[in-house]
C-alpha cells in the first residue's frame, strides 16, 4: 500500500488508500479490520474512515496487537457471534503483523472474516480461506505470503475445533443436513442401520413465525434451541437427529418398536410444550409431526424423508399439534390434494375458473326468479373438480379472498344483462370477511356495473358466523345498509341458529338439502321440523328457499308447506350463463312449463 507507515502513525487515509481498503473488504467476506501501530495503539477501524476514534479507543485490542509485535506470530481467533451485535454467527479474527519494506514490524492489523456458510469452508479444510485472506494482507499490507500460510497450519487447535463446527448446526447442536445423510449412509454400510426397520420423524415447530414476529428473532432462537434440547434429551446410541433447517428437524430412530416410536414422539411433543423462559416472558409451542416407518426394502433414506413429509403435511392439516403416521392410502390423498392445489393456483392463468347459474323458482307461480352463482373449476384434462373438495383446499392455499371476488364481479357483470326481475344469489365464504372490506368491494362492483343492489343477493353459512362473529358483525350490517340481500345458507347445520336469526338482518332462509332427503320417510317427522322452519322464518319476516329439490315426489311432499322458493336438479341442474336464455322466456312452445325449464335430475353435488 502506498506510503504505509504515514498510514499508520496518523490514522488518516488518503484517497488511493481508502479505495484500498474498500477493495480490501470484499475480498474472502472480510466485513472489518482494523490497524494498530507499532506501540500496539488502534489508529484506524475500516469501517469508521474519517471518524475520529472514540476515546480510550487506542488501548482497544491491545495486549493481541502488542503480543503479535513481540513474538511476529499471527494470532487467529475463532468467534460465536449469534449473541453479538453486528456480527456473523461464525467468523474468524486475525491479528497479522505488518511489515516494511526492511522486514522490520511497523504495525498490526486484525482481520474479521465472516465465517457463517461453513460448509464451503470446510470442504477446503480451511486452505481456501488462509489462501484468500493472506492475499489480502499481502496485496494490502505486504505481508509475505508463504510466511502467513505457515502461521495457518500452526492454527492446529483451531483447525480442529472448526471440524467439529462444520458438522453441527450452531444454534441447536444437532447435526447440519449434510453430516445427516453422511452419519446415516456410514451406519447403514457398517451394518448399524436397516432402513427396512427405521423410523424417519419430521418434526415441525408450529408457531415459529409467530414467536418471531411478536418477540423477536432472538425468542426464535432461544425456542429452536429449546426444541434441539428436547431432540438430544431423547435419543439413544442408535439414534441420528439433525436440524435441517428453519424449523425443520429430523429423527432417524434404527431400531424401536411401533410402541416406543409412539412414546419418542409424546415425550418429545410434551417437552417442548413447556414453557420458556425468555427475557422474563413465559413462551410456548407446540409441534407438527410426521413419521415413515418399514415400507419397501429398496426405498431410499431420501424416499422414506418424503414419506414422511406427506404425513407432516397432513398433520398441518389436521389442525397441526399432532402426529401422523404415513400410511399409502395417505399418500394418494395428499397427491390428489397437491393436485387441486395446483388447479386452483394455475386457475386464473389457465382459464380454468367458471361460474354456473342454477335456477330458483318461486313456489306460488312455479316461474324461475333469479340464479345462484357456483363456482365450478376445470383441471388440466378439462374434467370439473367437485366443489366440495377443491373450496376448501382454496381456502387453506389462501386463494378464496381473490376467487370470491371474481365469482362475484363475474355474477353482478352476468346479472345485469338478465331482465330487471332475476336476482343472482352469490356464496360468500368467511375469509372474505378478514380483511375488513367487504363491503366496500361489494358497493365498488355495484356501482361499476350499475346492477341494482336489490338484486343482489349474498350468501353466508352458519358455520362463517359460529366462527367469525366478530370479524363480520359490523360488515353485515354495513352490507345491508348498501341495500343487497342477505341469506342464511344451509340453515339447520350448525348450533346457534336462532340466535342469528333476530341478531342480524337476514331477509332469507336456505333450508339444508338434508331435510328434503328424509321427506321420504314414512314418519312426519322431518316434514314437521321442516314446516317449524318455515313458520319461524315467516313470523321473524324472511322468506325461506328449500335446496336440494330432485324428485318429483319431494316436489308433492312440499306442496302443502308454504315455503317461497324452490332450488334442485328438478328444476335445473348448474350451467353456463350462455344455457340461460330459455329461463327467460315465457312463451307457449319455447321449450318451458309453467314457466319454468324442468331437466333431468343428475346424481352429483348441485352445490
Amino acid at each position: 500500500m502506498p506510503a504505509l507507515e504515514g498510514l499508520i502513525e496518523s490514522g488518516e487515509a488518503t484517497a488511493q488508500q481508502r479505495a484500498i481498503i474498500n477493495k480490501a473488504v470484499q475480498v474472502a467476506d472480510v466485513f472489518r479490520f482494523k490497524l494498530f501501530n507499532a506501540d500496539a495503539q488502534m489508529v484506524l477501524i475500516s469501517d469508521e474512515l474519517g471518524k475520529p476514534l472514540e476515546p480510550g479507543a487506542k488501548s482497544d485490542h491491545n495486549g493481541n496487537a502488542q503480543k503479535v509485535l513481540e513474538t511476529g506470530n499471527a494470532i487467529i481467533q475463532l468467534n460465536d457471534g449469534t449473541q453479538k451485535q453486528n456480527r456473523p454467527d461464525l467468523y474468524v479474527e486475525a491479528y497479522v503483523p505488518v511489515v516494511s519494506e526492511t522486514g522490520a514490524a511497523i504495525g498490526v492489523v486484525e482481520v474479521y472474516v465472516d465465517q457463517t456458510p461453513v460448509s464451503n469452508l470446510f470442504r477446503s479444510n480451511f486452505l481456501e480461506l488462509a489462501i484468500a485472506l493472506g492475499f489480502v494482507v499481502l496485496a494490502s499490507f505486504g505481508v509475505p505470503f508463504a510466511a502467513y500460510i505457515i502461521k495457518m497450519r500452526q492454527q492446529v487447535k483451531t483447525g480442529e475445533k472448526v471440524k467439529l463446527l462444520s458438522s453441527r448446526d450452531q444454534l441447536t447442536g444437532l447435526y447440519n443436513r449434510a453430516t445427516f445423510f453422511q452419519k446415516a449412509e456410514e451406519a447403514r454400510q457398517l451394518g448399524h442401520l436397516d432402513l427396512k426397520r427405521a423410523a424417519v420423524i419430521f418434526v415441525d415447530l408450529d408457531n415459529l413465525k409467530a414467536i418471531n414476529d411478536s418477540f423477536g428473532h432472538k425468542a426464535g432462537d432461544e425456542f429452536l434451541r429449546h426444541v434441539g434440547n428436547a431432540i438430544s434429551g431423547l435419543l439413544t446410541a442408535d439414534d441420528l437427529a439433525a436440524r435441517l433447517g428453519g424449523d425443520e428437524f429430523i429423527i432417524l430412530t434404527a431400531d424401536r418398536s411401533r410402541i416406543e416410536i409412539s412414546e419418542l414422539i409424546e415425550n418429545l411433543r410434551q417437552t417442548v410444550s413447556l414453557p420458556v423462559r425468555i427475557d422474563g416472558m413465559a413462551l410456548t409451542g407446540h409441534l407438527s409431526v410426521g413419521v415413515h416407518v418399514g415400507g419397501h426394502p429398496e426405498l431410499t433414506l431420501k424416499d422414506r424423508m418424503h414419506k414422511a413429509d406427506i404425513a407432516l403435511y397432513q398433520a398441518k392439516l389436521l389442525g397441526r399439534n399432532t402426529w401422523v403416521l404415513f400410511t399409502p392410502e395417505l399418500e394418494e390423498k395428499i397427491a390428489r390434494r397437491q393436485f387441486v392445489e395446483e388447479s386452483i393456483v394455475g386457475g386464473f392463468a389457465n382459464d380454468r375458473f367458471e361460474v354456473h347459474y342454477q335456477p330458483l323458482i318461486e313456489q306460488a307461480d312455479r316461474r324461475v326468479v333469479g340464479f345462484e352463482a357456483l363456482l365450478r373449476l376445470k383441471d388440466g384434462d378439462g374434467n370439473f373438480i367437485p366443489p366440495s373438495e377443491f373450496i376448501p383446499i382454496a381456502e387453506d392455499a389462501g386463494e378464496i379472498t381473490k376467487i370470491g371476488t371474481w365469482v362475484l364481479e363475474q355474477a353482478i357483470k352476468t346479472a345485469v344483462t338478465w331482465p330487471e326481475r332475476f336476482f343472482v344469489s352469490v356464496n360468500i365464504s368467511a375469509r372474505q370477511f378478514e380483511d375488513g372490506d367487504l363491503v366496500e368491494t361489494v358497493q365498488r362492483l355495484l356501482e361499476a356495473s350499475t346492477l341494482a343492489p336489490r338484486r343482489l343477493e349474498l350468501e353466508v353459512t352458519e358455520n362463517t358466523l359460529i366462527e367469525s362473529e366478530e370479524e363480520i358483525t359490523d360488515q353485515l350490517v354495513g352490507l345491508s345498509k348498501v341495500g343487497v340481500s342477505l341469506a342464511m345458507d344451509d340453515f339447520g347445520t350448525g348450533y346457534s341458529s336462532l340466535g342469528y336469526l333476530w341478531k342480524y338482518d337476514f331477509h332469507k332462509l336456505k333450508v339444508d338439502r338434508s331435510f328434503i332427503k328424509s321427506l321420504s320417510d314414512k314418519d312426519d317427522k322431518s316434514r314437521h321440523v321442516l314446516d317449524t322452519i318455515i313458520s319461524l322464518g315467516h313470523r321473524l319476516e324472511m322468506r325461506v328457499t328449500v335446496e336440494g329439490i330432485e324428485t318429483e315426489a319431494q316436489v308433492d311432499a312440499l306442496s302443502t308447506l308454504s315455503c317461497d322458493q324452490f332450488q334442485g336438479f328438478y328444476y335445473g341442474v348448474p350451467m353456463p350463463a350462455r344455457d340461460l336464455a330459455p329461463f327467460f322466456l315465457e312463451k307457449p312452445n319455447s321449450g318451458l312449463a309453467d314457466g319454468i325449464l324442468r331437466l333431468e335430475p343428475v346424481k352429483k353435488s348441485s352445490g
